[in-house]
């Protein structure tokens, strides 16, 4: 049976005023979230990046 780690994943939300936010989650903790961005794929990239490097950071160390 191979290990699973937590889900990483990245989530989008519009809030009233029509701004647009990202909450990270990795490795099964969420961070804060992140914003505002003018449209939902601002918000999706800069998710993904800021994911990109919470993995690259964290690739050459067992946890």
């Amino acid at each position: 049976m191979a290990d699973k780690e937590p889900v990483s994943k990245v989530t989008v939300e519009k809030d009233r005023k029509g701004q647009y936010f990202f909450a990270l989650t990795f490795r099964g903790v969420t961070y804060p979230v992140t914003g505002p961005f003018t449209n939902a794929l601002q918000a999706a990239a800069a998710g993904q990046s800021a994911l990109k490097n919470l993995e690259d950071r964290t690739s050459g160390r067992k946890v």
